[in-house]
């Protein structure tokens, strides 16, 4: 790459343009927030110079990024890995790196708009105009990650730029060009990367976590080159995106678009989807259609989550089952399965009375609790997470929480919701979506599975078997057995007619295997085949009602 834009310098007979780049072998000794922040600088320099053509900063913007390239990546690969960063410290990273992918994306919509509307003799060569295209998607995809990293919705405008650079290519015939924007790149072209943007784009909402978006961006790179873009739309087709809105793809449902819209399927994707997961129960290594992936963590999940989201069967939209009315109350929240059990061991609700922990004699309590008097409304302040209801029904509630104190907001997590209601118990809920909100604030929809959850105590209980009936794998092995943990019961609910069930830390959960369950003075044997639903940290066990 660097030996073509070289030669078109030269034979353009730019003279001027080395002392434009003098500052680049400073780069190797700074440091690479310094770096960017350096780039950025002359970047928007060169881009508003009058006394450049724009054949002069096309190249010198090429060259740049490519001077910045590996530092770029390593920044990403070094930050999806780093957990428990200090708040300022995550949102200066994210803001560097994201501020340099925006003003080059925005120096390529300029700068493409600029030369692809010249005559054909002024416009710069194939080869450099697939390039910029090329740069400008790639470009837009990282951007959108780090701001993903941080939960911030694409940046206003991102769709609709976009597909304009979609239609130059599509216009000068250039979408299907084979290219590698960069030197280390696989090769692609501008419909892979236009995929890849989309695909990305429609999981804003899904709650994944820094290396699991890294994980959706590296198989969409490896598996959008399989699909086809059509401007008309087949029963085949699930995805679409229309030009005339700033939206990203969306999932084609019961209405199919009138206006201009591109279509395409994702069959592909899917079956690679479901022979990695296959793959990874006989394998160490995870491979994607042949391919290792360089980011497996929580893989399983994130896969299955993809499978949730894109393929074609299956996929069920989640919707609220009543309308909600809107409120204003304050609650505290727990997140996570072993959180909520030690909640409810703390409230000991099985042995205390409703009315004690709402009388505000703190004494009588051997939990750390207090109430907190904020005008009319009072806040009970358990655990370390304070979260506004803004709607509610019997079966779910609207939240409206900082980004930054909930980090472990996404969907299907378990939560449980405390608030000065006129009873003491918390309400149960599961995360079904969470959208993105202005100020770095979420707005999270509940389904709630309980205002009347109780504690249970199991541990995994063995069959005694003749002798000669044992075998090594008929039971859990010695060290599973007889020891005690928590779960929760979720009593039967009316409203939806669901059964009783139990829900179990997902790491004590073994399928087909007998528990011993102690709960409202009985013991009970009871056993657990597969579960009816599962999140990340628990899985939910449905059981006659009678046993309880």
């Amino acid at each position: 790459m660097k030996n073509l834009l070289s030669s078109l310098i030269k034979k353009e007979n730019v003279k001027s343009l080395n002392s434009r780049l003098s500052w680049l072998p400073e780069l190797a000794h700074l440091d690479a927030i310094t770096g960017i922040n350096l780039s950025v600088k002359h970047i928007t320099s060169i881009v508003n110079d009058h006394a450049l053509s724009v054949s002069e900063k096309i190249h010198l913007l090429l060259l740049i990024e490519d001077a910045n390239h590996d530092a770029l990546q390593q920044q990403i690969a070094s930050f999806v890995k780093l957990d428990n960063l200090k708040a300022d410290i995550t949102h200066h990273i994210v803001d560097v790196n994201y501020a340099y992918y925006r003003v080059v994306f925005l120096a390529y919509t300029k700068l493409i708009d600029l030369s692809f509307n010249k005559t054909p003799e002024q416009q710069p060569q194939l080869t450099i105009k697939v390039v910029m295209l090329a740069r400008a998607v790639t470009t837009a995809i990282h951007m959108l990650k780090w701001r993903y990293f941080e939960r911030t919705s694409a940046p206003a405008n991102l769709w609709s730029q976009t597909y304009t650079l979609y239609q130059y290519a599509t216009e000068h015939q250039l979408n299907k060009i084979a290219i590698k924007p960069y030197a280390d790149s696989i090769s692609t072209n501008i419909d892979s990367l236009s995929l890849q943007l989309w695909m990305l784009g429609s999981l804003n909402f899904s709650g994944l976590l820094k290396p699991q978006i890294e994980t959706v961006a590296e198989i969409l790179a490896l598996s959008m080159h399989d699909v086809e873009i059509a401007h008309t739309w087949q029963p085949k087709h699930t995805f679409y995106i229309e030009p005339s809105k700033d939206q990203t793809a969306k999932r084609i449902r019961k209405i199919i678009p009138t206006a201009p819209a591109l279509f395409w399927h994702l069959d592909s994707l899917e079956s690679g989807i479901n022979q990695t997961l296959k793959l990874k129960q006989t394998e160490n290594r995870v491979s994607f259609k042949g391919y290792l992936l360089k980011n497996t963590y929580l893989i399983e999940e994130t896969l299955s989550q993809l499978q949730t989201e894109w393929s074609r069967s299956g996929y069920k939209r989640q919707r609220r089952k009543e309308l909600r009315h809107d409120i204003i109350r304050t609650a505290t929240v727990s997140v996570g399965v072993q959180a909520i059990c030690e909640l409810l061991q703390q409230l000991d609700l099985s042995h205390t009375p409703v009315k004690s922990l709402m009388d505000g004699n703190v004494a009588k309590r051997a939990v750390q609790t207090r109430v907190v008097n904020q005008g009319t409304t009072n806040t009970l302040m358990v655990g370390k997470e304070k979260w506004n209801i803004l709607n509610e029904s019997t079966l779910g509630l609207g939240t409206f929480v900082s980004q930054e104190t909930s980090p472990l907001v996404k969907p299907n997590k378990l939560v449980a919701i405390l608030t000065s209601r006129t009873h003491a118990k918390p309400a149960i809920g599961v995360i079904r979506n969470s959208k993105q909100m202005s100020g770095a604030k979420l707005k999270i929809g509940i389904e709630l599975l309980t205002e009347n959850p109780n504690l249970a105590l199991l541990k995994k209980f063995e069959i005694k078997k003749e002798a000669e009936d044992k075998t090594e794998n008929a039971t859990p092995s010695n060290e599973q057995m007889n020891v005690e943990f928590y779960g929760i019961h979720i009593p039967y609910l009316s409203a939806l007619n669901k059964p009783c069930s139990l829900i179990l830390p997902k790491i004590e959960f073994l399928p087909n295997t007998f528990y011993e369950i102690h709960f409202k003075n009985k013991r009970e044997i009871v056993k657990f085949e597969e579960p009816s639903e599962q999140g990340d940290d628990w899985v939910c066990v449905t059981f006659p009602e009678e046993l309880m």
